[in-house]
Formats: structure tokens, C-alpha cells, sequence
């Protein structure tokens, strides 16, 4: 909430603008990088999840962190990388559970099952070659003007 007209901001964050004061500094922030570098040397450690919970941290925080502070935005990108490599590796490997890994690629680095279906035909008659499949004879079943 803004201060009253007349009224001094309130420095609750350190600046002009109100809201619950910071529990984290760009300093702890960047601590925070720093070790989550050095956690995902460990080949066991993929989990962000698992990070924060370790520290005590809320999990939510990291994406704040990361529009917030620069240094946090580049390693948490490169985590992002080498969480994906972990799990392809892990995934071919039969280290890990493969549902589980698909579901973890799918929904957090953008893989998908991909299906294309080709549909093609003229431009007079663009379903022509279903009612050729479907009857044999398509030339009968359209009708000429």
C-alpha cells in the first residue's frame, strides 16, 4: 500500500515501495548461486525441489530470484541445462524411471511426443483420397457442375 499523500514512502524494502520487508539480501541471493552451482556437481542432485528444501528456502523463490538478480538468472539457466542433460543421460541409461523422466522433460524443458499427420489432396476436391479409400471409386461419389 502506498503512503498517504504528504506521507514519506514507507522503506520497507529498502526503496520507495511498500510490501513485506525482504528476508533475503542480492548478497544471500548470490550465496544461493554460488552453492547451487557446487550442489548440482553432485550426480544424485537433480531436483531444484531438493536445494531449497535442504536450505530451507521456498521453492518459489527462485524464480523471483532469477528476474530479480542477474548472477542467480544465469546459473539457474545453466541448472536448468544440466538437469535436462542429467535426465536424458539418466533416462538412456536406465538410471531412472522413464515416466518419470518423460514427464519431468515434458513438463519443465519443452519435450514433446510429436505426431504430424499429412493431409493432402487438390484443391477441388480436398478429401478426394478418403473417398477414394473409403469407396474405391471417388470420381462417382462427386459431382460435377
Amino acid at each position: 500500500m502506498a503512503a498517504p499523500r504528504g506521507h514519506e514512502p514507507y522503506n520497507t524494502n529498502g526503496g520507495d515501495v511498500g510490501g513485506r520487508p525482504r528476508r533475503y539480501s542480492q548478497e544471500d541471493i548470490e550465496r544461493f548461486a554460488e552453492e547451487l552451482k557446487i550442489w548440482l556437481k553432485v550426480p544424485e542432485n537433480i531436483w531444484f525441489k531438493n536445494f531449497c528444501l535442504e536450505r530451507d528456502i521456498n521453492p518459489d523463490l527462485m524464480s523471483i530470484w532469477a528476474e530479480e538478480n542477474d548472477s542467480f538468472f544465469g546459473v539457474l539457466a545453466q541448472a536448468k541445462h544440466v538437469q535436462e542433460a542429467k535426465l536424458v543421460m539418466g533416462g538412456l541409461m536406465n538410471a531412472y524411471n522413464s515416466s518419470i523422466v518423460k514427464l519431468v522433460l515434458g513438463n519443465k524443458h519443452g519435450y514433446s511426443d510429436r505426431t504430424e499427420t499429412k493431409v493432402s489432396g487438390d484443391a477441388a476436391n480436398p478429401l478426394a483420397f478418403l473417398l477414394q479409400e473409403a469407396d474405391g471409386e471417388s470420381k462417382d461419389l462427386v459431382q460435377d457442375e
